[in-house]
């Protein structure tokens, strides 16, 4: 039986439920569907017993594709840029359109990257940080599409070049982050 939660987290690029509860007419809520052998995953957001939204489909964006060392090539097309903005395809290695990418620019840094399905679906949005602008670091957090960090890395920043450098740390496990979850939580 699929269980309802009064919250969820990320661990490992897959949900995790928090807070079980039974009855659900009177509150928001989770469901967190897998097959068993968790194949494809979703979560469908709840309000006071109604369905409201399917906040994650892993067939749409897997997160824990997103873990793999060796990174899949995948292309990207600009195809309408602006000094705030910049929107681009991204094609895998068949030419497939997977993704729209919305980059929206802060005095020439890019400070968001919105995510969405070529039919214009939001699948997740991720933060880029510099210490330079007032940020506790420089890296990029991902979010779902209900604004729960999925993970987040750290880097070294190149000022002279205005880009992420090396990989200083790498976390896949939200739970152990509620700081985190709290502080950049938008």
């Amino acid at each position: 039986m699929t269980k309802y939660y009064k919250d969820y987290f990320w661990k490992d690029g897959t949900p995790q439920g928090l807070h079980p509860i039974e009855e659900i007419a009177k509150i928001d809520s989770y469901k967190i569907i897998a097959d068993p052998y968790k194949k494809r995953i979703s979560i469908e957001h709840y309000l006071q017993g109604q369905f409201s939204d399917v906040i994650y489909d892993s067939m749409l964006l897997d997160f824990r594709q997103l873990k793999h060392p060796e990174q899949t090539a995948w292309q990207k097309i600009p195809i309408t840029e602006t000094s705030d903005m910049m929107v681009c395809l991204i094609r895998n290695e068949d030419d497939r359109v997977l993704f729209l990418e919305t980059h929206l620019f802060m005095n020439g840094m890019c400070r968001e990257c919105r995510v969405s399905a070529p039919q214009g679906i939001p699948l997740s949005f991720h933060k880029m940080l510099y210490k330079n602008m007032g940020d506790p670091f420089d890296g990029v957090i991902l979010y779902d599409r209900n604004e729960h960090p999925v993970m987040y890395k750290k880097y070294e920043f190149n000022e002279k070049e205005q880009q992420f450098t090396t990989l200083l740390e790498e976390q896949w496990n939200m739970e152990e982050n509620p700081l985190l979850q709290c502080l950049f939580k938008i």
